[in-house]
């Protein structure tokens, strides 16, 4: 970002280390965090990929109505000092609907069960917008450029060749990690970018990269895990949710 700030009128600054921010999540995310803070947290006010400010507890915070888990979901952002306070706030406001804490495990497990990709996993500078999905919050018409505009339009315009999807592997005592090798009629088609567990589909589940043609419900593939083929069918509608009916509602 440094490298192409213009002369003047922008300063850029890092305050990642002065931030830190909580994940609620489930379906009755909305009612504990109600209790605690004066943002509007109606459907109407306050949609999927909103963001607002506003006090939560006693923290000035900014909260993003996402989630990684695929249940209704926020999350808070916090200056450092006030950590402390806003975990006690929503633990207090939760303790009527049962909320109790969960770690990167649990999330990493749940986006599965959404084909959610991830961070330096599905979405890295290796791959193009349109391959991920994230060819959605392009603006490709900005009338300003911005680095890979022409690529990203070139892409748009001649059509990806491969795109994520997610498969249900017949695995046996080891999921995917990453990277193993996609195989289809003897040939390797594609490759897994990450994967692991589903616990509430009680499924193996993982992502990976194929050609688009070969991309359909129910085909049948092979995976290679710790060297050895175990089957895998391809699912183009989340495991849970399938809908977004609790995701947006």
């Amino acid at each position: 970002f440094e490298q192409h700030l213009p002369e003047s009128g922008v300063v850029l600054r890092n305050i990642s280390l002065e931030r830190v921010g909580l994940q609620i999540a489930g379906p009755n995310a909305r009612k504990v965090l109600e209790q605690v803070t004066n943002i509007d947290l109606s459907n109407a006010a306050f949609p999927f990929l909103g963001v607002r400010e506003g006090e939560v507890g006693l923290c000035d915070a900014i909260v993003q109505r996402v989630s990684y888990t695929g249940a209704l979901g926020y999350e808070v952002y916090v200056d450092n000092s006030q950590q402390v306070a806003l975990y006690m706030a929503l633990s207090e406001a939760g303790e009527a609907f049962g909320m109790r804490p969960f770690g990167m495990r649990a999330m990493m497990s749940l986006r599965l069960e959404k084909g959610f990709g991830s961070w330096l996993r599905e979405f890295k500078p290796d791959y193009m917008p349109a391959e991920t999905g994230l060819d959605r919050f392009v603006h490709y018409d900005k009338s300003a450029e911005f680095i890979g505009k022409a690529a990203a339009i070139a892409e748009r315009d001649q059509g990806a060749k491969r795109k994520l999807t997610t498969f249900v592997v017949d695995a046996v005592d080891s999921d995917v990690h990453g990277d193993e090798p996609i195989w289809k009629d003897g040939e390797i088609v594609g490759f897994v970018t990450s994967g692991g567990y589903a616990h509430w589909a009680e499924k193996s589940v993982a992502i990976g990269f194929m050609p688009v043609d070969m991309i359909a419900e129910g085909v049948a593939v092979e995976i290679e895990i710790l060297g050895e083929k175990r089957g895998a069918v391809v699912f183009t509608d989340a495991l849970y949710d399938a809908d977004m009916k609790l995701l947006h509602g």
